[in-house]
């Protein structure tokens, strides 16, 4: 093999890093949720790059689950219970905030960083009530 196919290969295969599906920690106060089809369709691919792109800016503050809708049992399961609340089927890519249909196209960056920030504040506000009660 002359370098020059060999080249050929090596950059091709260097050009190629697939989107991976993501699981959640459970650790953070947002959670983004992302309904795929499948992890490699191009819906999902400029969904997650969207959501990486904002998920810089808040840190630890939010945990990425992918939900692959004919994934395995729990994937379809998790489907199943989030167009239940929905109270529809919901279409590919749906972006949800902590269970909540927040997005079901891909959104422009800011607007996902400002869904992102409002649920923060609201969140702040119920622990600020908490504290009161007691």
């Amino acid at each position: 093999m002359d370098n020059k196919t060999e080249n050929k290969k090596t950059q091709k295969t260097d050009a190629f890093n697939p989107v991976q599906p993501r699981n959640a920690t459970g650790n953070a106060p947002v959670l983004l949720e992302i309904i795929c089809e499948r992890v490699h369709c191009v819906m999902y691919d400029y969904a997650i790059n969207t959501v990486d792109m904002v998920a810089e800016t808040f840190g630890d503050q939010i945990d990425i689950q992918t939900i692959v809708r004919r994934g395995d049992l729990k994937n379809a399961m998790r489907f199943l219970k989030l167009c239940k609340k929905a109270g529809k089927m919901l279409p590919v890519p749906t972006i949800l905030i902590n269970g909540d249909v927040a997005f079901t196209s891909v959104p422009h960056p800011d607007d996902l960083k400002s869904a992102i920030e409002k649920y923060l504040v609201s969140l702040q506000g119920t622990c600020k009530m908490k504290d009161q009660k007691e």
